[in-house]
């Protein structure tokens, strides 16, 4: 199993995405749910890194960032023989192109 990393900007996604579902939709039960689907989908390309889909935007195409889904969000990471980064998690209606994988210093 790869080491596991998460860039700035993941952190802040996953943690928007908890004080939203959480505290302002006040659903603590989806945000728990959520927060655990993230996980296991995270998890299961630790193991599997291959598996997860190739980001297909043409400005991103000759680089390595692979996605899996955890639904209704999308995982976007790479991977080295050592660690999975994981760089941004947005909602599938959120515009890839407009987000794009904009991310934080560290």
């Amino acid at each position: 199993m790869l080491d596991l990393a998460w860039r700035p900007r993941a952190h802040l996604d996953r943690e928007s995405i908890a004080i939203h579902l959480g505290l302002e939709r006040k659903a603590p039960q989806a945000a728990l749910d959520a927060m655990r689907r993230i996980d296991d989908a995270i998890e299961r390309v630790r193991t599997f890194p291959d598996s997860g889909g190739r980001v297909r935007l043409d400005a991103l195409r000759r680089t390595e960032y692979r996605t899996v889904l955890a639904s209704p969000y999308t995982v976007y990471y790479r991977f080295d023989e050592k660690t999975l980064t994981v760089y941004r998690i947005l909602h599938q209606r959120q515009n890839i192109d407009t987000y794009a994988l904009v991310d934080l210093p560290r």
